[in-house]
């Protein structure tokens, strides 16, 4: 009856310091993704940057806000529209940020990735309560990339949806 229970327990012991480790099954896609697939986790700093961006727009510290683009920064926003450089994305801040409020802003979803070519990417859904300089009140829903290289995003490729209340 001992060699039943130390053999039972020598091999429960085992079995609980060896877990098995599941291997990922590669995936056939029917439809092959033409930038990049097989993306890693990436750099939480990243994600960090983003948000402390965001604030400053929502704050109104526009340059500050600046402070976190490359110089040759290219944003390619949800209305289908293109710009190009920090001093137009500047610009355009100043101009759409200052006449509007910015109210529960909630950051839903931000996961820094890293592709297999080594890009650095956020990926961020976020939403707010924008009020209008007409006082109207309207609920912004976003999806945007933004791109990193050397700490600075290089690229933010957005997607937006607006609901009237």
């Amino acid at each position: 009856m001992k060699n039943f229970l130390f053999i039972s327990a020598a091999l429960l012991i085992a079995a609980c310091s060896n877990p098995k480790t599941e291997e990922k099954a590669s995936v056939e896609h029917l439809y092959k993704p033409s930038y990049a697939d097989n993306f890693k986790i990436g750099d939480s700093k990243n994600a960090l940057l983003v948000e402390q961006m965001h604030k400053a727009m929502i704050a109104k510290n526009f340059d500050e806000a600046a402070s976190f683009l490359a110089d040759t920064v290219v944003f390619y926003l949800g209305d289908g529209s293109t710009l190009t450089g920090k001093p137009a994305v500047l610009d355009l801040m100043k101009k759409q940020y200052s006449q509007i409020n910015i109210k529960n802003y909630d950051v839903q979803v931000s996961i820094p990735v890293v592709s297999e070519s080594g890009e650095e990417w956020v990926l961020l859904w976020d939403k707010a309560d924008v009020e209008t300089p007409d006082g109207k009140s309207v609920k912004g829903y976003w999806m945007e990339g933004f791109q990193f290289k050397n700490g600075k995003v290089v690229a933010m490729n957005q997607f937006e949806k607006t609901e009237v209340k």
